[in-house]
C-alpha cells in the first residue's frame, strides 16, 4: 500500500515538473514576441528624440559674439 503511495506521489512530481517547464517555455516565448516590437519602438523613439533637439537647436538663435561650436 505505502508503495503506491510513493508511486503516486512521484508522478504528481513529475507532472508538476513538465507543467512547470511547459510554462516556463511558454512565458519565454511570449516574452520574446512581445519585446521584439519594443525594442523597435525605443529605437524609434531615440532616433525622434534626436531630430526634435536637432531642430529645437537649429531654431535656437546665437549672439554674433559668441561663437558656434558643434559637435557632431
Amino acid at each position: 500500500m505505502k508503495e503506491k503511495i510513493n508511486k503516486e506521489n512521484k508522478m504528481r512530481f513529475r507532472e508538476k515538473a513538465l507543467i512547470l517547464l511547459v510554462a516556463v517555455v511558454i512565458s519565454l516565448a511570449a516574452f520574446s514576441l512581445i519585446s521584439a516590437p519594443a525594442v523597435d519602438m525605443v529605437k524609434v523613439g531615440k532616433q525622434a528624440g534626436y531630430e526634435i533637439i536637432t531642430n529645437w537647436l537649429a531654431q535656437v538663435d546665437v549672439p554674433s559674439h559668441h561663437p558656434v561650436t558643434r559637435s557632431v
